[in-house]
């Protein structure tokens, strides 16, 4: 001890970096904890330093150095700046590209940023981690629909993202279709489902998205709505690895919506008896006395459980490169009888055959099955719970469940009890699907590799459904009911391409693509429903029901296309990118007069900070980057053969069949046509430790598919496709990292992430005529697509208060027959004294102002705490549920339903008249419960979306152990929502994807809080 002393010694030195100072580098002694930090100028003193000691300096964007001390002068030391983020490999379409070489709007995400998370399926991951990228959950249901937006509205038939997984295009808006509960009487509900639940999440290594159409273009006619190039994990060099991943979560529903409890519900019977002139039953007459009753939403909504199981194994040994995995996931829904499991397998392998020759295939193979229960409809079980009376109970003293009673609720629109209906009307659906791709790449001189691939993407359903017989109280199925139904469908493509790099003078460099492309897909389905008596829920098979009964139906199509794409890249010394692209697709959707679609783009980037004149900067600002591209994509997102007139042969009740018109044609419709500008910078500043990254763009989409409307009201009569409207949308979008704090044991960043857009329909078919949005049987017209206005904007009355004495009831227009004193005044727009569809307008939308996102990421030595914040701004939410629970009148038609706490409130003269609730009524004479913006609520919300906390166990604890890293986490996801919203939750997406149902309320299924915990082993 004493001889180190006497050798120790003082060292001084100064840090910099192109000629600047640098504050606050870590300066330690190697295998020591003495150490200090770099003051303003770049300055250090270090203490106790023995000789020959290696002194480690470390600083945030830039590489760490590791130098031998110098005692005997003042050191040195300059850094360099770690670009290594700028020289990523990221995924492009049909190749890869670095970074720093990209001119279009593409977002990356690795799998590190996603790891530890309970998430069903990937899309619901990318949640606040890529700015303009929209992504909301249709439905709780497990599994169940999530809407994806990339920069706003595209087309008014679909605006999900393409999904590439390993060169294999998904399409999110196909073959994701569970149970239609129409089939059994009712409405439909959500039946679309997550096209990406049957892909393993753990298996994923990078996802990129493509936003603008210069970085699109190069997938055509797929491409319109951005595109999500999924990449799986890989085997790589080194010594093989063996990993064990699980984690058990508990799922919750975060809040309730209030409606009365027994003792408030009876005082607001006594009160609809007193209004109607009759006795108030004795049930009613002292409500003080009464217990809570049943509470419908804690007896449907449970603690739902969920569980996950990942082996995998990965390597490379002789040039041979192998992943697999083996994944079980369960998770139960929080509504009763709902759940969804999948098991599914991956197995990608490359090889090295020949020093000219690699091969190499992905394979993912998943089977699931997934039930789910009646939702987002009037008559679903959230609405149900919402609806029934807290008089009735669950069950009857036998045991058997209790239904609504003369005097105990009624049949009336469907309102009875949720838990019985959970278990007769639900259905399971098992899928069965089959992706992935198999590839040779041949290099034919050096530079030059030509690649081709074959891709498949096989689906194949089998939906069952069966409902019994059953009375519960006044209702009654008197027909036990069965309903099968199978689906396949077969994607596959075939890819030829010549990839030519060439680098000249260390200053040029040259990447050039030629290929050809052929893809087809097929699908077909055949379904069946019979009722009878001897059907049960142990026998369903169709054949034992009355055949009197047999209802068929069988349904097929394919759609076909062959394209020819081409893309030539060039970078200059690091300074100057260029890229230019076409794409050419011809496709069976279209007849001869248009079957061609042409899609160019070009993009062109400037790096400024590499210029010789921006060297005095570069002390402050370390990378700016400026660039731009224009490009063309098209859409072809309609059925079939719409070009020609189709025949449907249809039995006869003479005998035989008879041939009835499905389809008018149109041999003149073409591609729909979006043409994108985006321009924007890059900018990295205060070394490193600030980065910012902003695009603008504007989008023209034009030459939509739709359908000719000649009748507004009736808008699925038959007619012909036709091409006409056009949608502008302009945006804008910042990403900004920070990295606030970095020393040897703490870290701090943070990346908040902004987006914006406003679209607006500027053309349409013409003469006045609109888009409707409807809903609950094509009965409720809510929203309306005109031009001039936003997609999807609601459409109804304007409220004006309440007639709350006879002189405003007579100064008021002319409304209904039967409009008295506590009804809604509604504003008389157009003036001619009455109150008529005429006086109908725009009454909100569900387009935010803004949306953002919020991630703080703390490291402290091995433990990690990662917490997400998202948010939206100004978006509104047309409330359908308070159509049904406002008690504008009773139940909507059932007097005995329950209501909201706020029908408490209803006006009341001389009791109270200082409300904004209308009075009580039994057929609501004035139309108060009519389309308008009563109903409409403001959905901004702030989310704490995840908050994750792992530990790794230090590496000394295992060496010598065959274990070699351990990692512990717990996680929440959707811990708590800030929101103003009465219902379960303002995140709506859209009714079945349909974007002029974004943002309507009709009893969705709530989104669960999650609270899980894992570990993951390395071995």
């Amino acid at each position: 001890m004493w001889g180190n002393f006497f050798y120790a010694q003082t060292v001084k030195g100064k840090v910099t970096s192109g000629g600047a100072n640098l504050p606050g580098v870590s300066v330690i002694v190697q295998g020591t904890k003495n150490g200090t930090v770099t003051d303003f100028d770049g300055s250090f003193v270090l203490n106790n330093v023995e000789p020959k000691a290696l002194l480690l300096f470390s600083y945030v964007g830039y590489k760490n150095l590791s130098i031998p001390a110098d005692t005997k002068s003042v050191m040195q030391v300059t850094m360099i700046s770690d670009l290594e983020k700028l020289n990523e490999v990221v995924v492009i379409g049909y190749g890869t590209s670095k970074r720093k070489d990209i001119n279009g709007a593409v977002s990356s995400i690795k799998a590190s940023e996603i790891q530890d998370k309970p998430f069903v399926s990937i899309d619901q991951a990318l949640v606040g981690k890529a700015a303009g990228v929209n992504v909301t959950q249709n439905s709780g249901t497990p599994g169940g629909g999530i809407s994806v937006q990339i920069r706003g509205i595209t087309s008014i038939n679909g605006n999900e993202p393409l999904y590439v997984i390993d060169g294999t295009p998904v399409f999110a808006d196909k073959n994701n279709d569970t149970f239609s509960f129409s089939a059994l009487g009712g409405g439909n509900g959500q039946t679309k489902n997550s096209a990406l639940s049957g892909l393993n999440i753990s298996d994923i290594e990078t996802i990129d998205i493509l936003k603008d159409a210069s970085a699109t273009a190069i997938y055509g006619a797929n491409g319109a709505n951005g595109v999500v190039l999924i990449t799986t994990k890989k085997g790589k060099k080194g010594k093989s690895k063996f990993t064990y991943e699980t984690y058990l979560g508990t799922q919750e529903i975060r809040n309730t919506v209030d409606v009365l409890n027994l003792p408030e519900y009876a005082a607001y019977q006594a009160k609809i008896y007193k209004l109607n002139g009759e006795p108030v039953p004795y049930q009613y007459q002292k409500p003080n006395l009464l217990g809570n009753g049943t509470n419908w939403q804690d007896e449907l909504f449970r603690t739902a459980t969920m569980y996950n199981h990942q082996l995998s194994f990965s390597g490379e040994k002789e040039g041979t490169r192998y992943y697999t995995s083996l994944n079980y996931f369960d998770q139960e829904g929080i509504v009763l009888n709902s759940d969804f499991n999948r098991l599914s397998m991956r197995l990608n392998v490359d090889s090295n055959v020949k020093s000219w020759l690699k091969i190499g295939n992905n394979l993912s193979v998943s089977k699931s099955s997934q039930q789910v229960v009646r939702n987002d409809d009037r008559g679903g079980l959230v609405m149900n719970a919402l609806r029934q009376s807290p008089e009735l109970p669950v069950r009857t003293p036998d045991g058997s469940y209790a239904g609504p009673t003369s005097g105990l609720g009624s049949s009336a629109n469907e309102a009875t009890n949720p838990i019985a209906l959970s278990e007769y009307n639900n259905s399971t659906t098992e899928r069965f699907k089959i992706n992935g791709n198999l590839f040779a790449d041949f290099t034919l001189i050096k530079g030059l590799v030509f690649r081709t691939e074959l891709g498949y993407d096989l689906n194949f359903a089998k939906s069952s459904t069966f409902a019994p017989k059953y009375t519960l109280g006044n209702v009654n199925e008197l027909l036990n009911k069965s309903f099968k139904q199978q689906d396949q469908s077969y994607y596959w493509n075939i890819k030829n391409y010549l990839t030519y790099n060439k680098t000249i003078g260390e200053k040029h460099n040259f990447t050039f693509l030629l290929g050809q492309e052929a893809q087809e897909s097929r699908y077909e389905y055949l379904s069946g429903y019979r009722s009878g008596e001897f059907l049960n829920k142990n026998f369903t098979n169709l054949n034992i029901g009355d055949i009197d009964t047999a209802v068929n139906g069988n349904g097929s199509g394919r759609w076909s296309m062959t394209s020819y794409i081409s893309r030539l890249n060039y970078s200059f010394s690091d300074r100057y990118s260029f890229s230019a692209s076409i794409r050419a697709d011809a496709s069976s959707n279209f007849g001869p007069n248009n079957k061609w679609g042409y899609f160019p783009s070009f993009s062109g980037g400037w790096t400024v900070s590499n210029e010789k004149f921006f060297e005095p900067l570069s002390n402050s600002i370390n990378y700016l980057k400026f660039r731009a591209g224009y490009g063309t994509v098209g859409n072809q997102n309609i059925p079939a053969n719409r070009y020609q007139t189709i025949l449907s042969l249809l039995s006869s009740p003479f005998g035989g069949v008879s041939p009835t018109i499905d389809n008018l044609g149109n041999p003149n419709i073409k591609w729909e046509s979006l043409k994108s500008f985006n321009t924007g910078f890059e900018l990295a500043m205060l070394n490193n430790r600030v980065k910012l990254d902003f695009d603008y763009y504007v989008k023209n989409s034009s030459d939509f598919l739709t359908k000719q409307i000649n009748d507004e009201s009736n808008q699925s009569a038959l007619n012909y496709y036709l091409n006409t409207g056009e949608i502008v949308t302009k945006g804008i979008e910042l990403t900004l990292n920070t990295r606030n704090i970095a020393t040897e044991n703490f870290n701090w960043d943070t990346t908040i992430i902004f987006s914006k857009y406003n679209n607006e329909l500027t053309r349409f078919q013409g003469e006045g005529k609109s888009l409707l949005g409807k809903v609950q049987f094509d009965l409720y017209n809510v929203t309306r697509t005109t031009e001039g206005q936003p997609v999807g904007q609601f459409y109804g009355y304007v409220t004006d208060g309440l007639f709350k004495n006879a002189a405003e009831l007579a100064a008021g227009p002319v409304q209904e027959a039967g409009t008295g004193i506590g009804d809604i005044r509604f504003k008389d727009l157009n003036g001619d004294g009455k109150i008529d569809s005429k006086d109908q307008t725009a009454i909100g939308d569900a387009i935010p102002d803004f949306t953002y996102a919020v991630t703080n990421n703390f490291r402290y030595k091995n433990f990690n705490l990662g917490i997400v914040l998202t948010g939206s701004q100004g978006n509104q939410i047309y409330n359908f549920t308070r159509h049904y629970i406002d008690g504008i009148y009773p139940g909507f038609g059932d007097r005995f339903g329950n209501v909201s706490t706020q029908a408490i409130h209803a006006f009341e003269p001389g009791v109270n008249e200082n409300t904004d609730v209308p009075r009580i009524t039994l057929n609501d004479p004035n139309g108060n419960g009519r389309i308008s913006n009563r109903f409409v609520e403001d959905g901004s919300y702030l989310r704490i979306q995840n908050v994750s906390l792992s530990y790794d166990l230090p590496s000394k604890i295992f060496d010598n152990s065959f274990i070699s890293k351990v990692r512990l986490y717990v996680n929440v996801q959707n811990l708590y929502t800030f929101t103003k919203y009465s219902g379960f939750d303002p995140a709506l997406g859209n009714l079945d994807q349909n974007i002029t149902l974004s943002g309507i309320d009709l009893g969705r299924y709530p989104v669960p809080r999650t609270i899980s915990a894992g570990v993951n082993l390395e071995f």
